[in-house]
């Protein structure tokens, strides 16, 4: 996937966050947890994270409680270090 189509695909997903709609968000959450190249889906979580932490932290952190409310915390930080990671190289 090109980097304009995960921007664009990024985008997207942070426009569906901003709805704060639990059900959407959930529902999109479980399909990009779902894709078998996991370097993709931490490409798009830097970049849904860089804009979240940059314009309201509040949504930043109402998203991770969606996206991880399945995941221990030990899982979850593992994740976010992973996507910190990723975020190097975007």
């Amino acid at each position: 996937m090109s980097t304009s189509a995960i921007d664009t695909l990024s985008l997207k997903l942070v426009h569906i966050i901003q709805t704060k709609d639990p059900k959407k968000v959930s529902y999109w959450a479980n399909r990009l947890d779902n894709q078998k190249n996991q370097f993709l889906v931490a490409q798009v979580m830097a970049r849904i994270n860089r804009h979240l932490k940059t314009h309201d932290e509040r949504l930043y952190n109402w998203f991770h409680d969606i996206y991880f409310a399945d995941y221990s915390p030990e899982v979850k930080k593992l994740w976010l270090d992973f996507v910190d990671l990723c975020s190097l190289s975007l």
